[in-house]
């Protein structure tokens, strides 16, 4: 590793993405250890985090289900990152939004409850939210995301090597979604309505949040219909890097799929966020050619970014109409200065203010971003929801859905474990 230490620094300009080969979760001691020799190239855990620093592990918690079934970042990947967190004096804080059911319930189905407890770490529930803005931002350039944040100065990303239905995969990039907390992620599924839009928001919700470290856990990986609902894939595998595009770019290379047709790594280039090139990339450790998997099963055929729902697509449209709010120009107060058909990111602008009224916004290529409203100087942009919109609550009614499916997903995955264990002890008997 020393010779990669001094390779690392006669390549400077390059991004840096370590690989280790793990075969198994069951070596805590050898977990910890290779994630000790992935992090020497960034100065270690010391390099990332000072002492007294409050660090955000941001895991993919995405529903309430049983570590071997890979859809959750394992908890004794999370072991080893708490301890080594400690070890550099920081404050070891774990936290995510998941989508199904809510953070306590998937903690502890997962298993990371009772990591936490037995290493000293708090667990953060995703709640409460504080606006992130940077204007220069392609499509967020004001994001509601956890308050956490803000005490937090250090986060560091603990995604799971997965595939993903709409998105083709997900990785570090993706792994910040879930600091939008709860069933807030699904409006923003149907604000944008393409998955290259959805690619872009992700990207500017990277650039606010400014994850310091990404640790990816792809000893076990998905394959198949991810990032729920595919098959475990051993995969061995452990990546660390600093730079998150790039990260994902090697893991796109290690299960065979092409990072150009990875959503994510296009609007990355878009954004200059990173390396999305493996050329562009100084690797350390296991060499790639070891740990790929040449008939890993990808998704062919992303779905509609709409289908987010089994739902008739005629259904869901008339859904988006109802929550994505449409702007709209106030006449009475706006100044022409024309920052919202400047800061529009679709070409042409989807709104300028000097058509006729009523027709300053282009339904069609309106992509829901709000960004006019954002920009405009005099508050001249409205939001207007339907009438159906404004008399129902959509988010609290997705909030209380999601719950109630994470409650029962978490009943039955106790269910089958304790059936499951009841049969292997008459087994052993």
């Amino acid at each position: 590793m020393a010779e990669n230490i001094l390779l690392a620094k006669e390549a400077r300009f390059r991004s840096v993405v370590a690989v280790a080969a793990v075969p198994d979760y069951q070596d805590r001691e050898r977990i910890l250890s290779a994630l000790r020799e992935l992090l020497q190239p960034f100065g270690g855990m010391q390099g990332i985090v000072k002492p007294g620093q409050k660090v955000l592990l941001k895991v993919n918690l995405l529903a309430p289900a049983r570590p071997e079934q890979a859809v959750t970042t394992h908890p004794e990947l999370l072991r080893g990152v708490i301890r080594l967190v400690k070890e550099a004096g920081g404050l070891p804080l774990i936290g995510d939004g998941p989508g199904v059911g809510d953070t306590l319930t998937n903690m502890k189905a997962c298993g990371m409850s009772q990591v936490a407890e037995e290493e000293g770490a708090a667990i953060l529930n995703f709640q409460e939210t504080e606006v992130f803005e940077d204007l220069n931002n392609r499509v967020g350039k004001r994001v509601a995301l956890t308050r956490h944040l803000r005490d937090c100065p250090v986060l560091i990303t603990l995604p799971k090597l997965k595939t993903h239905v709409q998105m083709a995969f997900t990785g570090a990039i993706k792994n910040q979604f879930g600091l939008i907390p709860g069933s807030a992620k699904g409006q923003y599924h149907f604000r944008f309505q393409n998955r290259d839009h959805l690619a872009d928001l992700m990207i500017d919700i990277n650039r606010l949040a400014k994850p310091a470290l990404a640790i990816m856990d792809g000893i076990v990986a998905m394959e198949g219909q991810g990032p729920s609902g595919g098959q475990a894939r051993q995969l061995g595998a452990l990546l660390v890097s600093t730079d998150l595009a790039a990260i994902d770019v090697v893991a796109c290379h290690l299960i065979g799929l092409d990072p150009d047709r990875n959503p994510l790594n296009l609007a990355a280039r878009r954004a200059d966020f990173g390396a999305t090139r493996l050329e562009e990339i100084q690797l350390y450790g296991t060499p790639l050619e070891s740990l790929r998997i040449p008939d890993f099963q990808l998704v062919r055929t992303p779905a509609n970014i709409m289908r987010i729902l089994p739902l008739p697509a005629s259904l869901l449209r008339w859904l988006r109409r109802q929550i994505a709010a449409r702007p709209h120009i106030r006449r009475d107060l706006c100044i022409r200065c024309h920052r919202c058909s400047r800061g529009c990111p679709v070409s042409p602008s989807a709104i300028d203010p000097d058509r006729a009224p009523g027709k300053e916004i282009n339904d069609a290529s309106c992509i829901r971003c709000y960004c006019c409203h954002e920009f405009c100087p005099v508050k001249a942009i409205e939001l207007k929801k339907s009438c159906l919109g404004q008399l129902l609550d959509f988010r609290k009614l997705a909030d209380a859905g999601t719950k109630l499916l994470g409650r029962l997903v978490s009943f039955l995955t106790t269910k089958n474990t304790k059936k499951h264990e009841k049969k292997s002890g008459k087994m052993r008997r």
